[in-house]
């Protein structure tokens, strides 16, 4: 769910999508520990719940960049990004880890802030506290990013872009 909804939501959005649009993925620091390969999709042979978190994870950050290099070739200036919101309190962190974090509304600024500032950086990168940061090294493997959403376009039913 938290990577084939938003791949196929936004793929049935693109036609209609402004010049002037932005994507907005909310990924996770978790995406540092994510590990995937396409034999994973669409369920990873294994099952650890926090493995497969930060994997989802993962591939939205790889969803972001291959998804910016995409419309880009096609002449769409629609930008994507990705970021982190924080730790939030939420009902996952507090009945799957027991803890709490932030505010909604703090988690809420770096979405808000990809989706609306002038002061966004190019389409395709990743943002922590409202500010451009570099995601995990692993999560820039363009083979990958590539026959990752190929796997995800299959699976979904949607046409590559």
């Amino acid at each position: 769910v938290n990577h084939f909804a938003p791949f196929l939501l936004t793929h049935e959005l693109v036609p209609v999508l402004s010049p002037a649009a932005r994507v907005v993925n909310v990924s996770s620091i978790a995406h540092n520990r994510g590990r995937v390969t396409v034999n994973d999709l669409p369920v990873p042979k294994t099952f650890d719940g926090y493995g497969v978190y930060a994997a989802s994870k993962l591939l939205n950050v790889y969803f972001t960049h291959e998804l910016a290099l995409r419309l880009s070739a096609r002449g769409k200036t629609v930008s994507t990004f990705a970021l982190h919101p924080g730790v939030i309190t939420t009902k996952l962190l507090q009945s799957g880890f027991g803890m709490g974090g932030a505010s909604v509304e703090s988690g809420a600024r770096t979405s808000v802030f990809c989706a609306t500032s002038s002061k966004v950086g190019a389409s395709g990168t990743y943002y922590s506290d409202s500010r451009e940061v570099a995601c995990a090294p692993h999560a820039n493997d363009r083979a990958l990013e590539q026959a990752l959403y190929e796997k995800s376009c299959q699976l979904t039913g949607c046409a590559p872009l």
